[in-house]
Order: structure tokens, then C-alpha cells, then sequence
């Protein structure tokens, strides 16, 4: 009889293959879960940018306050413009300061411009990057959804009662929001 000590030389390569293959396997594993992270994140700024410049028109709009009657808004091809007032204090009064806001989309950023009435300086806000096609809406009781909101009070004496931006973004498609607007503007 003859007894084995140890391993033979074609036992031992073909264990070598096995973990080899098994190494391999795990580093295909590894480096898909890693992609597919880095994707998950990317996605991830990305939908929080876009939720954080459509929360900062939505404050905007909330605190709207008419400049003159039925002259609360500029809407002109693209552009928005609209004067707010400070978040309200508890006794629910208006506070002095007041802003005037406008969106524009140049080169592809949605920017934010904002001057207070006491102060000449602009302030310019990025807010999303990659934005295309934007359409800025208002909507009036009697006439419907508008494209542009008379200058001239007589035009149209009653104020609008919500505000539609759709734009387009390579990474969620069209995205479409109104905004009702406050009790105060109307």
C-alpha cells in the first residue's frame, strides 16, 4: 500500500484555478457595486440640485408682494421678474425690506438675480446647471395660462393666481411645476 502525503502537483493547480476564478469573479463584483455607487451618488447631487433651485423659486413666489396693482409681474420671453417681500413675523405683518427677484437661463444655468430696494448691488445665484428650454406661465382667471403678463395695469387689472416654470434637464427630462400664488398678490 501506498500512502499519499500531501497534494499532488495537478490537485494543487487546479485548486490555484478555482481561487482565481473565485478572484476574479469578486473583483468584477466589487468594481460593479463601486459603478453602480458612483452612479447612485451623481444621481443623487444631481435630483438635490434641481430640488434645491426649485425650492428656492417656490420661497420666492410665496412671499411675492404686489408693486402696483395688477403690476405684480414682468414676464418677457424667458424672463421673470417680481419684487418680494422678507419672511412674514409672527404677527403676521409684512416686513419692510423688499427684493426684487428674476430668473434668467444663460448658457444652460438658471440663475437667480436679486437687489433689495436699499441697495444698487446685484446678487447672482446659480441655481442648476444644464437647464434648456425653460417656460415661465401665468395664470389668469379669465384669459388661462399666459406666456407674457401685460405691463399696463388696464390690460389686466386682476393678478395672477399661479406661476408654471417647465424646463428641460439632460438628466430627468421635462419637469413641470406651478406654484400657486399667496392670497397677498391677488
Amino acid at each position: 500500500m501506498n500512502k499519499q502525503a500531501g497534494f499532488t502537483l495537478l490537485e494543487l493547480m487546479i485548486a490555484m484555478a478555482v481561487f482565481v476564478l473565485l478572484g476574479l469573479a469578486c473583483w468584477r463584483l466589487f468594481d460593479s457595486v463601486a459603478s453602480t455607487e458612483r452612479s447612485s451618488v451623481a444621481h443623487q447631487q444631481a435630483l438635490r440640485s434641481l430640488m434645491r433651485a426649485v425650492a428656492v423659486i417656490e420661497r420666492d413666489v410665496l412671499h411675492v408682494v404686489e408693486r402696483r396693482p395688477g403690476r405684480t409681474f414682468l414676464l418677457d420671453q424667458g424672463l421673470l421678474n417680481f419684487q418680494r417681500g422678507n419672511w412674514r413675523n409672527p404677527l403676521d405683518q409684512l416686513r419692510s425690506e423688499l427684493q426684487e427677484v428674476s430668473y434668467t437661463v444663460e448658457h444652460g444655468v438658471l440663475w437667480r438675480h436679486s437687489r433689495s430696494a436699499e441697495h444698487t448691488v446685484l446678487q447672482r445665484q446659480k441655481l442648476l446647471e444644464g437647464v434648456s428650454d425653460v417656460r415661465w406661465r401665468l395664470l389668469d382667471e379669465k384669459a388661462g395660462w399666459r406666456l407674457d403678463w401685460p405691463r399696463d395695469a388696464n390690460q389686466s387689472p386682476v393678478a395672477p393666481i399661479a406661476l408654471e416654470l417647465v424646463f428641460t434637464h439632460p438628466r430627468f427630462g421635462e419637469i413641470r411645476r406651478v406654484f400657486a400664488l399667496p392670497q397677498v398678490v391677488r
